[in-house]
C-alpha cells in the first residue's frame, strides 16, 4: 500500500501508519492499541489523516479511470473492463474492492472508538467522528456503483455490498457477512452524511483545508449524488441545493485558470480551487519516490481522448480547446509529469448539474434547471461568448432537458470517473460492447471462497 503525506491542517503532517490489534496483549514495534492511538488529539489526527489517504488509494487510481475508459472518452488497453469480460479469479482487479474496505475499516474505528478512548475536547472529537463518516460513506457510494447488483438502474432489494459497520479485527470465519441489499446500503450511505452534515464546519477557513477535508458542503454534495444515483431525484435536489448555499464555492473564470499547464514546469503544491468541494491534495506530497502518486497516468500518455468524444464538443467549446495541451497529446486536467496532480471528487459543475437534472425530473421544465445548465454551459465559452442561452421553449418536454443536462454532464465531468455510472443509471450502455448483465463487477472469487459461499456472486459470472 502506497504511503503519502497528507496537508490535513495547519501543517504538513509526517504521516506514521498506526495499526491496531485489540486482541495483542504485546504489541509489535511501531504499532499502537486503540487505548494508546486515540487518547491523544495527535495522534488521532495522524490516524484520521491516514484514513483519508486510505480514502485516496480506494477512489483515484484506477477506480477514477475506469468510468471514462469503459464509456467512450478515453481509450485503454484493458478490454476486459470495457467488455465485461473480468475473470473473478484474477487479482488484476482485487483493490477495486479491497482498497475501499481498507479505508472503511480505519474509520470505524475512529467512529466506534473514539468516543471511548479520547481525553480531548468533546466538540473536536465529533468533527473528526464526522469526517470518519464522510469517509466511510464516500467508500460505499464508491463499492456501490461498481459491485451493486442494480444499485443505478433503481433495483433496491438486488445484492449491494457486505455492510461492515464495526473495525475487522483479524479473520476467523465468526466475522463474515453476507451482502446487503442496495437500498440497505443506501441507507446507511445517507445515514452517515445526514450524521455529519451537523458536525462538519462549513469553512475552514483556507482553501488547503476547505477543498482537501469534509465540509458540509462537501458531506451535502455526496449525499446528492448518491441520491441521484438511487434516483431519489426530491432528495438528490435538496441536498444539491444546500451544498451550494453560503456561498462558499464559485466557477472558476475560464478552463486556463482551472486546469493550469503543469507539465512543463512540475512545481508541487497546486492551489485548489473555490470550485472543489473535495479534492485529494496530491500535489503536497513531498516524497521522493514516484510511485507515490496519484495512480492516474494521463500525463503518460496512456488513456488518450476517442476521436469520437473529442469531435461531440460545438465549435468554440473551450473545453474542447483546452482539454488536451497544444504542444502534447495529453489531458490537461492532468498534466503533471511526476502524476502529482491534485485529484478533484466533487467540483461545483457536477451538484450544480445534480440540481439541474434533480428539478427537471420533480418539477419538469423549470427556469432552475435551464439557469443551471446555462451557467455550467456559458463558463465553456469565455473568448466568442456562448452560442446559444437555452429558455423553455427549447425543450418540448422534461426528457428533453434532462438529455440536454446528461450531455453537459459527458462534457463538463469528462475524465473525472462520471461517464459510466451517469449511463448506467439512465438505463443506456455504458459502450456498446457491454452487455447489461456486466455493468456491475464481479466480486472477486477469493472473497466468495473465504466466507465459503456466504458472499454470492453477481449474476452473469
Amino acid at each position: 500500500m502506497k504511503k503519502y503525506r497528507y496537508h490535513i491542517s495547519l501543517f504538513t503532517l509526517l504521516l506514521a501508519l498506526c495499526a491496531c490489534n485489540k486482541q495483542l496483549d504485546l504489541k509489535p514495534e511501531n504499532t499502537m492499541v486503540e487505548a494508546e492511538l486515540l487518547k491523544n488529539e495527535p495522534t488521532t489526527v495522524n490516524y484520521l489523516a491516514d484514513t483519508y489517504i486510505r480514502m485516496m488509494n480506494a477512489c483515484a487510481g484506477n477506480n477514477y479511470i475506469l468510468g471514462d475508459v469503459t464509456a467512450g472518452i478515453v481509450s485503454g488497453y484493458d478490454q476486459d473492463i470495457v467488455k465485461g469480460t473480468i475473470d473473478p479469479k484474477s487479482e488484476s482487479y482485487a483493490s477495486l474492492w479491497s482498497a475501499p474496505y481498507l479505508a472503511i475499516n480505519q474509520a470505524n474505528v475512529i467512529i466506534a472508538q473514539l468516543p471511548r478512548w479520547a481525553q480531548f475536547d468533546k466538540s473536536k472529537q465529533a468533527v473528526y467522528i464526522a469526517e470518519a463518516k464522510f469517509i466511510r460513506a464516500f467508500c460505499y457510494l464508491t463499492l456501490l456503483q461498481l459491485y451493486g447488483n442494480g444499485a443505478l438502474q433503481n433495483k433496491p432489494d438486488n445484492m449491494g455490498v457486505p455492510l461492515r459497520l464495526g473495525a475487522f479485527d483479524g479473520y476467523d470465519g465468526s466475522q463474515n457477512i453476507p451482502r446487503a441489499t442496495n437500498k440497505e446500503v443506501y441507507t446507511q450511505i445517507l445515514k452517515d452524511l445526514d450524521e455529519a452534515i451537523a458536525d462538519l464546519p462549513a469553512n475552514r477557513g483556507d482553501a488547503l483545508n476547505q477543498a482537501s477535508r469534509a465540509t458540509k458542503g462537501a458531506a451535502n454534495a455526496l449525499a446528492s449524488r448518491t441520491c441521484l444515483y438511487a434516483r431519489q431525484y426530491d432528495k438528490a435536489a435538496a441536498y444539491a441545493q444546500a451544498a451550494m448555499a453560503g456561498n462558499y464555492y464559485q466557477l472558476q473564470l475560464n478552463f486556463w485558470t482551472l486546469w493550469p499547464d503543469h507539465n512543463k514546469q512540475s512545481t508541487g503544491s497546486y492551489p485548489l480551487s473555490s470550485e472543489l468541494l473535495f479534492a485529494f491534495p496530491e500535489s503536497y506530497n513531498k516524497s521522493s519516490k514516484f510511485n507515490d502518486n496519484n495512480g492516474i497516468y494521463y500525463a503518460a500518455g496512456y488513456y488518450p481522448v476517442l476521436p469520437d468524444f473529442l469531435a461531440s464538443y460545438g465549435a468554440g467549446d473551450e473545453r474542447k480547446d483546452s482539454l488536451m495541451l497544444s504542444y502534447k497529446n495529453i489531458i490537461r486536467k492532468f498534466t503533471d509529469t511526476n502524476t502529482r496532480d491534485n485529484v478533484p471528487m466533487i467540483r461545483l459543475p457536477e451538484v450544480m448539474l445534480t440540481a439541474a437534472e434533480a428539478l427537471a425530473h420533480t418539477q419538469g421544465v423549470n427556469s432552475t434547471s435551464i439557469s443551471l445548465l446555462n451557467q455550467v454551459y456559458a463558463r465553456a465559452y469565455t473568448k466568442t461568448g456562448v452560442p446559444h442561452v437555452y429558455t423553455a421553449v427549447d425543450f418540448a418536454t422534461p426528457a428533453a432537458l434532462i438529455t440536454r443536462i446528461l450531455q453537459e454532464r459527458r462534457w463538463e465531468l469528462a475524465f473525472e470517473g462520471f461517464a459510466r455510472f451517469d449511463a448506467i443509471r439512465n438505463d443506456m450502455a455504458p459502450n456498446p460492447q457491454l452487455p447489461a448483465n456486466r455493468y456491475a463487477f464481479p466480486v472477486p472469487q477469493h472473497e466468495i471462497d473465504i466466507t465459503q459461499g456466504l458472499i454470492k456472486q453477481n449474476p452473469g459470472y
